[in-house]
């Protein structure tokens, strides 16, 4: 953690009276800080309710100096996130979240057994293959037998996952039918290992008092890009069952800061992750001011002259 710190220093002084034998000493005074800091974080990942990132990296600046951290590779996070490159930087009344490179989704089946994975690969090479030719609406007679296959495959996973953490039996609630056909194509991906269910290029999360903005480029979701407005809050876009992206969260805090999640995801309905936060605030210092203590007085005494 890159931290600078400003330290205020303790003075002493030495007074000298002109035919007085004075001594002061002035001592620095204390200081405490007011208010409400400004903060940042990168990610926080909270998966059917238990956490599973809290808030990494992160930093606070209790004393409104500037703080910075940074996060490099996710990996080690946990196997949902892949790469990704976090920033993070706060000060008084000032804050920033920057991640870049941040892949979301790539190892959800990794638990999965691989008879499992192969079911699931085999059944979306069948799909994908009968949805290629497809120019016109999609002809139900041929893929609706196929879609059957394919959430009959999703189903079996709930077995599978029966006890862990993340329940992935929700994969066999998706209501296929109301995918598109490059939204199926992407999910296959998905499924198959070859693509993650959402990556981000640049998500940027910045604060200054109590205005905020954030900047997302290069977004996807199930291998299509997303276009998100970013210029007004919360604008959101929802792969039905899938995934519901959330841009340019801005909240007004109860205790006068004011936060901006440049972007909140919700993937299978129990997976929530925030991605760049900022959140602004001030403080202020209390000091016992040296100059302002009372003045030494003089103590004169007269040295006896001999002679």
């Amino acid at each position: 953690m890159k931290i600078k710190r400003h330290l205020a220093p303790v003075a002493g002084a030495l007074l000298l009276v002109t035919g007085a034998a004075s001594l002061a000493l002035l001592g620095g005074g204390s200081a405490t800080a007011a208010g409400n800091p400004s903060s940042a974080f990168g990610l926080e990942l909270t998966i059917a309710d238990n956490s599973a990132i809290d808030k990494l990296p992160s930093v606070v600046s209790t004393n409104g100096t500037e703080v910075t951290d940074e996060l490099i590779d996710t990996d080690t996070l946990n196997p949902l996130l892949s790469g990704g490159v976090v920033q993070v930087k706060a000060k008084n009344g000032n804050a920033s979240a920057n991640v870049t490179g941040l892949g979301v989704g790539e190892g959800l089946l990794a638990q999965l057994p691989a008879d499992v994975t192969t079911q699931l690969g085999n059944a979306c090479t069948t799909l994908v293959g009968a949805l290629g030719p497809l120019t016109e609406p999609i002809d139900q007679q041929v893929v609706g037998p196929l879609l059957t296959q394919l959430g009959n495959v999703l189903d079996t996973i709930s077995n599978a996952t029966d006890g862990s953490p993340l329940n992935l039996s929700l994969l066999g609630a998706l209501d296929l039918s109301k995918l598109t056909s490059l939204q199926l194509n992407g999910l296959c991906d998905v499924l198959s290992g070859k693509t993650k269910i959402v990556n981000a290029g640049t998500v940027i999360a910045e604060c200054n008092g109590d205005t905020g903005t954030t900047t997302i480029a290069d977004l996807t979701a199930l291998g299509i890009p997303v276009k998100l407005p970013v210029d007004k809050p919360n604008a959101k876009v929802e792969i039905p069952g899938v995934v519901t992206i959330t841009a340019n969260e801005q909240i007004a805090n109860a205790n006068g800061t004011f936060t901006v999640n440049a972007l909140h995801l919700n993937l299978l309905g129990q997976i929530d992750l925030t991605i760049a936060s900022a959140t602004c605030g001030e403080v202020t210092t209390d000091r016992e001011n040296p100059s302002e203590a009372p003045s030494p007085t003089p103590v004169e005494s007269h040295v006896p002259v001999t002679g």
